[in-house]
């Protein structure tokens, strides 16, 4: 299991790796309220443009006003792609009373996590 974190506010956000067999399951929480606000399975898979390159296909489910399914979704899409194999991301990080740039400042972090995830992996 692999466990990344980073502060942002005085309170932590977690990346949390763990594999399956060749599968990674990936949750990534924290701030005020850690919860599951999106989840999305990504599947690797031959590219349309070159059957001998990698891409991924994504699924998602996000819980009804939650904004984590722009973050799953990458997240996915990149791990699958780079791993060529199964991932699950779930992600769920609230803090009370949040700005547009609280948000990207979280994202920034969350990018930060996963080049640290990608590079532990290697």
């Amino acid at each position: 299991m692999i466990n990344l974190t980073k502060q942002f506010k005085n309170k932590e956000i977690t990346l949390t790796a763990l594999f399956m067999g060749k599968d990674l399951n990936v949750s990534i929480y924290g701030g005020d309220l850690p919860h599951i606000g999106a989840i999305a399975l990504g599947i690797p898979r031959p590219s349309l443009e070159d059957k001998n390159k990698i891409s991924s296909s994504v699924s998602l489910l996000t819980i009804t006003g939650h904004k984590e399914d722009v973050i799953v979704q990458r997240l996915a899409k990149v791990l699958s792609k780079s791993l060529n194999s199964t991932v699950v991301v779930s992600c769920g990080i609230h803090y009370d009373n949040i700005t547009l740039e609280d948000i990207e400042a979280i994202n920034l972090l969350i990018s930060d996590l996963t080049d640290e995830l990608i590079s532990k992996l290697s």
